[in-house]
């Protein structure tokens, strides 16, 4: 048997072990590769080459006696170089871009309803990194006085973002300023008004699909602390934020999140993007025990489903 025929074969069983494990939650024989492998190979030949997978440190025995699961390292060698990478047909794009299209131009309600929708099609927690006024290009500013020294300040991008702030005034502004002086207080305003925006909204839904699962509902210490860790939302927004930089789908694996709250966990996110350039995202979270080829194909389509609609929208 060459290299080459004896690789086929070990990436084939631990394809069918990740599948077994993803379906089943519990560790995965040699008998039960078998049966789904339908081949020639002997129950003995399977077993040595799960030693080889056990040695190459991709899969691991929970206990003497038990099958085996996958560790993080086997689901990364799975991802990058066994899984068949998926994508959602047009038809199917456009389905998507239907169901989250809310009826008004809102770009929070938007990514909303993207991300509940991304949570119920995955059963997973999904999230998104949704983009403020810091983002976008400001189109309309109103200025309303309050009192002498405090202004309502509205700012409206793209034609459907809306912040508004209450700004105090050091000096009081007098009905009869020159037009000349009100323009200079109002850009004032207006940078004070946006020192107070956030850089991106986290936005997460559907945690409780998570904790319902084996790995969170058998042990509800993990379930607590992956809520606390959604909770704190900062680690995890930085995390995104690095990924997003990268304008393409990304897949973090167990420790390679860092973050404790999430070592068992992955997480799948794709870029969204508007006049060519990356303003948001979405993704989701779940355990490491995920249908990967699944899962990416419906994170990505949806990242284009709501890159579609952001710029359709920018085109009226």
């Amino acid at each position: 048997m060459s290299v080459t025929d004896f690789d086929q074969r070990r990436n084939r069983i631990l394809e069918l072990i990740i599948e077994a494990y993803v379906s089943t939650a519990s560790p995965v024989g040699s008998e039960m590769v078998a049966k789904r492998l339908r081949s020639s190979l002997s129950s003995a030949t399977i077993r040595n080459i799960m030693v080889e997978l056990e040695g190459a440190g991709y899969v691991e025995q929970p206990h003497t006696s038990a099958g085996r699961v996958p560790t993080d390292r086997g689901y990364r060698f799975y991802v990058d170089s066994v899984m068949d990478v998926r994508h959602l047909p047009p038809e199917e794009l456009r389905q998507l871009a239907a169901l989250i299209q809310p009826s008004e131009l809102d770009v929070e309600s938007l990514f909303e309803r993207a991300m509940a929708a991304l949570a119920e099609l995955t059963q997973q927690a999904a999230f998104a990194v949704a983009p403020t006024l810091k983002q976008s290009t400001v189109k309309q500013i109103e200025l309303v006085p309050l009192s002498v020294r405090k202004v309502l300040c509205v700012l409206v991008a793209n034609d459907e973002m809306i912040a508004s702030h209450v700004v105090e005034i050091v000096e009081p502004m007098s009905r009869d300023e020159t037009f000349y002086h009100f323009v200079k207080r109002s850009l004032d305003i207006l940078q004070h008004a946006l020192s107070t925006e956030p850089n991106e909204r986290l936005l997460v839904d559907g945690a409780t699909y998570v904790v319902a699962q084996p790995e969170f509902s058998r042990n509800p210490r993990k379930a607590h602390a992956f809520l606390k860790g959604l909770d704190a939302e900062e680690p995890l927004l930085g995390r995104v934020r690095e990924d997003l930089s990268r304008s393409r789908v990304q897949v973090r694996i167990g420790h390679e999140l860092a973050m404790p709250a999430f070592e068992e966990c992955s997480y799948i996110t794709a870029p969204v993007g508007m006049g060519g350039e990356v303003i948001g995202g979405i993704g989701i979270l779940g355990p490491t025990r995920m249908d990967y080829p699944r899962m990416r194909a419906l994170v990505e389509g949806m990242g284009q489903a709501v890159s579609r609609l952001l710029s359709q929208w920018d085109e009226r």
